[in-house]
């Protein structure tokens, strides 16, 4: 990630032993000798980020470390129950974490380097638009519930813990309150009030200890009227749109997501996401294609997701052939497909990560121009219906802000849906 965020404001709260004094990049590359430290990104409450570098794998990361003068054991379990949290979480919107460890007394873990802006900054300089706003609340909303579906309550949802990165991806990032929910949960510590002021859910302090995935929701509607309005709402809130220029249909949105009563609230974060969805995919930022497939649904979604299968279809005429298709499949894999014009040694690589599968009725995955790296990253989502012995296809391409490119993505994929449907009807 590109900034460490600022624990500020926390009610959990630990008070240093004495001044601190940052360790230098080279003190600090002294001690892990299989990491290059470059430059110190910053500090907040109990965690010190820097930017570094894996040089066996070439590839860039933040090294984040308990800051040396918390010397008590209660900010150190703090400390790995985030990285054990971020360990257990593969998702394209929540940051990675390659490495955990201890060298001498020193905790650290070594997460993915994200080049962006913490939605803070954005917000603090006025930079967020109402498509930002609908670009990003989707990706946060993806992000929590893959995070709840794993048994995992963030607990301190904001926009410091929101970076966004040069393609406008969203990661979720600090996970040093998360709470686990069930068997795996640290009962003296999850009975503790935690959480941000301002964003935290009424039940994060009347009842700590029943604090369960809803009070994300709270905490991303918060965020969501921030982003709209500038402002974080108070116990009584005026609508967004009487207090910015906020489209309308954001107010009961933001509504349910603050109700104070969680038994009024959402009651999964998928519910606040369908909702954001239905103004999210106008006209001008997304495609959509239906198609009836003469296949069972099976056999439709192997062509998606066997790159064997997918070489025999996807590309947009014949005159291509698709000399790549490789295909990791699982929430958090990676794909790459190519599309080769035949007589040209060019290759048009297009990639991305899946971010939901339900076999054999859904695939949603990030969608990146290999020949446009500059390009905002969209996303694809393909859903499968049974009709008798056919298929119901409806593929969703959005997070278009460049109408040249989505129009050349409607050829495109009209081209590759009628190449199914010859293909799997031969």
């Amino acid at each position: 990630m590109s900034s460490p965020s600022q624990d500020g404001g926390r009610t959990q709260a630990y008070a240093p032993s004495g001044s601190f004094v940052p360790p230098s990049p080279d003190e600090l590359a002294a001690q892990l000798p299989n990491l290059e430290v470059t430059e110190m990104l910053g500090h907040g409450g109990m965690g010190v980020v820097y930017k570094g570098r894996q040089p066996f794998l070439d590839r860039a990361v933040a090294i984040k470390l308990i800051r040396p003068d918390f010397n008590n054991e209660e900010s150190q379990q703090s400390f790995l129950r985030e990285a054990r949290s971020l360990a257990t979480l593969t998702h394209p919107y929540i940051v990675n974490v390659f490495d955990c460890g201890k060298s001498g007394e020193l905790f650290y873990f070594v997460m993915e380097y994200v080049e962006g802006n913490s939605l803070r900054q954005l917000i603090t300089q006025k930079s967020v638009s109402e498509r930002d706003v609908l670009d990003f609340l989707p990706q946060i909303g993806e992000a929590l519930q893959y995070a709840h579906d794993s048994g995992i309550v963030h607990r301190d949802v904001k926009p410091e813990n929101v970076i966004i990165d040069r393609r406008n991806r969203v990661r979720l990032v600090d996970f040093g309150l998360a709470k686990w929910l069930g068997s795996k949960g640290d009962g003296s510590r999850d009975t503790a009030v935690a959480g941000t002021w301002g964003y935290i859910a009424p039940e994060q302090i009347s009842m700590p200890d029943r604090v369960d995935h809803r009070a994300d929701i709270f905490s991303t509607g918060v965020v969501c009227y921030e982003m709209l309005t500038g402002q974080v709402p108070r116990t009584e809130f005026r609508p967004p749109s009487k207090s910015s220029a906020a489209d309308p249909r954001f107010d009961p949105i933001v509504a349910h997501a603050l109700e104070r009563d969680r038994e009024r609230r959402y009651q999964q974060m998928r519910e606040m996401n369908s909702d954001v969805l239905s103004l999210t995919r106008t006209p001008e930022s997304t495609l959509r294609f239906t198609k009836t497939i003469p296949a069972p649904m099976e056999r439709v979604f192997e062509a998606w997701t066997r790159p064997a299968v997918m070489a025999d279809w996807f590309a947009p005429t014949d005159d291509f052939t698709t000399p790549v298709a490789e295909v990791d499949l699982r929430v958090g894999g990676k794909y790459r497909v190519g599309m080769q014009p035949k007589g040209s040694t060019d290759v048009l690589l297009h990639s991305g990560q899946y971010c939901r599968i339900v076999e054999p009725k859904l695939l949603s995955f990030t969608w990146n121009l290999g020949h446009a790296p500059a390009a905002p990253e969209t996303q694809v989502t393909v859903e499968l219906r049974p009709n008798g012995e056919l298929t119901d296809l409806t593929l969703i391409h959005e997070r278009f802000r460049d109408p040249t490119l989505r129009d050349r993505h409607a050829a495109g994929w009209t081209g590759c849906l009628n190449r199914l449907v010859s293909k799997l009807g031969a």
